[in-house]
């Protein structure tokens, strides 16, 4: 069965519609009695969303092996595309692939934070430098690269084009986006109080434990796994959809690549 842009948008879609249906359900309704037991099991956090979205949570694991996916999708594609009597294109996947081999080791040992973290002690008081944001921006600019180097080798395939563009926009914008908060003068945390307290009128049941003192903390989370992690979910599917798409374009339908 041939991979295709459509069904990853739609398995995407079924994807983040199952866990919002969860939510929904479990959260909200309380079947089954699944939030009650949460909030009296120990577990953790008590409550569904947290566990779907969170860090080494079943969203994140996705988007790891999805990641590792394109990674291998684009060296492959590299070295067949190294066939076509114009092969500039051979280098351009070899160079996302690397790309998206930097962005496999950030979902996995979380470089980004443990920066933070230390440059938060190193440089206090100068947020911008001591944040993921620059990080974020850091790994943006060496996936520009490529495209810069082959942009008219690769713009010639517009579908493609189009798809790698809207991952790099979604993944820098789930990146960085505490930064463009900033610019309207709101927190991760100001914006969580007003989905998850203002706006959800309170119906996802979070109540405060020791491990959750403030409802400010719970609200950061909610933004930093609901919201973010989708995004960068359906970054990862766009990027996808790149690759798919080029090898669509390629390969004729017996297998073979096409020549020129």
């Amino acid at each position: 069965m041939r991979i295709t842009p459509a069904k990853i948008i739609i398995a995407f879609a079924i994807c983040l519609l199952g866990c919002f249906t969860a939510i929904l359900l479990f959260d909200v309704y309380n079947l089954f009695g699944v939030r009650s037991f949460l909030e009296t099991s120990g577990l953790g956090a008590p409550a569904v969303w947290y566990h779907l979205f969170s860090a080494r949570s079943p969203t994140e694991y996705l988007q790891t092996f999805l990641l590792g996916l394109f990674a291998l999708s684009c060296v492959y594609t590299s070295g067949r595309t190294a066939e076509l009597t114009q092969n500039r294109l051979g280098y351009f996947w070899f160079m996302i692939g690397l790309f998206a081999l930097i962005l496999l080791v950030e979902e996995g040992a979380d470089l980004s934070r443990r920066y933070q973290t230390i440059m938060e002690i190193i440089m206090p008081g100068a947020p911008f430098f001591s944040s993921r944001a620059l990080i974020f921006s850091i790994y943006m600019f060496i996936g520009l690269i490529p495209i810069v180097l082959y942009f008219k080798a690769i713009y010639a395939h517009k579908k493609t084009f189009f798809y790698l563009v809207a991952g790099y926009l979604v993944y820098g914008f789930a990146g960085i986006q505490s930064v463009f908060l900033n610019f309207i003068g709101l927190s991760r945390a100001d914006f969580g109080m007003f989905l998850f307290y203002d706006l959800l009128g309170g119906v996802l049941h979070f109540p405060l434990n020791e491990a959750y003192l403030s409802k400010e903390y719970i609200a950061f989370l909610f933004v930093d796994y609901v919201i973010e992690e989708p995004l960068e979910l359906l970054a990862i599917c766009f990027l996808l959809c790149s690759i798919f798409s080029y090898m669509a374009e390629i390969y004729k339908p017996e297998g073979k690549l096409k020549q020129g």
